[in-house]
């Protein structure tokens, strides 16, 4: 069922060809997707939000370095049941590099491939928040203190932990994302 949906997704942001190449791929291993993990873990800064950055940032040096047709997902995520990010519309799209970093936007991303989900915010998200909360709760529980990336087949995810795909980023959206978050990074911010 989760795999119709995402390649319906697919085919409406990024075509039925991209739909039909992420159907089709088989990850031999997931080394690649932990090594380029790391490499961004350690290169951008903890920050709050910095999903939708990170999450282009993955799946950008997966399919350019490993022509790894992973995709960035945009949607919801569910805490115990409990809405922590509700996703409205898909993320703006604007040439203007700038723009794309001030937009308000309120879901949540993620990498998926070959039946992986792949986040590299949510555990700094959780860290990050002082009071308590139901995410900050829910995370330390299961996955304790500490942890970098999350990186699990679907059917591996903690229960009441839920991913809710609404729409699949495409290209200008992808690349502006990078170029946002290599904008910051020159910055310092």
């Amino acid at each position: 069922m989760r795999t119709t949906v995402i390649q319906q997704l697919i085919a409406r942001s990024r075509g039925v060809q991209e739909a039909n190449k992420f159907q089709y791929f088989n990850l031999d291993s997931p080394q690649p997707l932990i090594e380029t993990a790391k490499d961004i873990m350690s290169t951008v800064q903890p920050s709050f939000g910095a999903c939708a950055m990170l999450s282009a940032a993955w799946a950008g040096m997966l399919n350019d370095h490993y022509d790894i047709p992973a995709i960035v997902v945009a949607g919801d995520l569910k805490i115990e049941g409990k809405r922590i990010f509700k996703c409205k519309k898909n993320i703006p799209v604007s040439g203007n590099t700038e723009k794309l970093l001030n937009q308000k936007w309120d879901g949540h991303c993620w990498i998926e491939i070959d039946g992986f989900i792949g986040d590299l915010s949510i555990f700094r998200t959780a860290y990050s928040l002082e009071h308590t909360s139901v995410l900050r709760q829910f995370i330390e529980s299961n996955f304790g203190l500490g942890r970098g990336a999350m990186l699990s087949p679907v059917e591996d995810i903690p229960q009441g932990m839920q991913y809710i795909p609404k729409f699949v980023l495409d290209d200008t959206q992808v690349n502006g994302l990078i170029a946002g978050l290599g904008y910051q990074l020159e910055q310092g911010i």
